[in-house]
């Protein structure tokens, strides 16, 4: 499990250094070349780097072990990252809203410079380079906290390609395009962050998983010969582990150390098919005459 931990905070330290680097590059660019887009892309690459140490922060909680207090560990501090990055995007977006609409009333819009063009190429190259490197590694160790982080430099590559048409279509001689694609890249962030938020409240509220888990966990206690039917199967997340708790029913005429071994086989064999079930409770209940009669 601690490899998992020690995966996700090399790939958060890399993107973290990627984003300081590319937060001094498009802010001095921004400045230089009069580009309200390109400056509001900077400040959504800042917005990277503080949540880039909130996952990290994150990850280093997630990875400590159960304690009195926490029996079940602390896999969902990942969540509660997630929720801190969603709220993040949105406060970014709202201020990036405020100041295109400032830009667009005043009437004080600049042609920005070429080398707006060149900053915002470049970070698109960059940010899509890191969602891809993250993302990845992020499904692979199932890390809520790191999708959403990858997520957050995808919606920085995004705010790039139109910091880079509305410096292109500025330098045309449409200069107001450029604080309006700063105005309409803020609302594709708060969309973002708005459904990070939800998807991190389900995990706290236990939502249930999807379908398809749910009918992998019931086909592996099925498969037991002695497993009759599976009922109540209730599945939640709990950071990058499964939780499941379901009731099984068996044959009446079973021992108890029969009944106990069955339970047993049944977690080893969710266990088997989907290793992040990390824990299974499963309530043992016998056939009832009525049933086997229908059988």
């Amino acid at each position: 499990m601690s490899s998992r931990y020690d995966l996700g905070t090399r790939v958060s330290k890399h993107t973290l250094l990627g984003n300081l680097l590319l937060t001094i590059v498009k802010a001095v660019a921004g400045f230089s070349a009069g580009s309200a887009a390109l400056l509001a892309d900077a400040v959504h690459s800042g917005s990277d780097v503080l949540s880039t140490a909130v996952v990290l922060y994150g990850l280093k909680v997630a990875k400590e072990p159960p304690d009195d207090k926490h029996p079940y560990g602390h896999g969902r501090a990942e969540a509660v990252a997630a929720k801190v990055l969603s709220l993040m995007l949105i406060f970014v977006g709202l201020e990036m809203i405020i100041a295109a609409v400032r830009t667009v009333i005043s009437g004080d819009v600049r042609i920005p410079g070429q080398v707006a063009l060149w900053a915002a190429l470049l970070s698109i190259l960059v940010k899509e380079g890191m969602y891809r490197y993250t993302v990845i590694v992020g499904r692979r160790i199932e890390s809520q906290a790191l999708i959403a982080d990858a997520w957050h430099h995808r919606s920085d590559a995004l705010s790039s390609v139109a910091s880079f048409l509305g410096v292109f279509f500025a330098r045309l001689g449409y200069p107001v395009v450029d604080p309006i694609v700063a105005g309409l890249v803020a609302l594709f962030v708060i969309r973002l962050g708005w459904n990070i938020f939800t998807s991190a409240v389900d995990e706290m509220m236990d939502a249930q998983v999807d379908s398809g888990t749910i009918d992998s966990v019931a086909k592996a206690a099925l498969k037991l010969d002695d497993v009759i039917s599976v009922h109540d199967l209730r599945v939640h997340r709990y950071g990058s582990e499964l939780h499941v708790d379901m009731k099984i029913k068996a044959s009446p005429s079973l021992s108890l150390v029969e009944g106990h071994d069955l339970v047993h086989k049944v977690e080893s064999s969710i266990s088997k098919a989907i290793p992040n079930c990390t824990h299974v409770d499963i309530h043992l209940e016998p056939r009832v005459a009525e049933e086997e009669e229908k059988i």
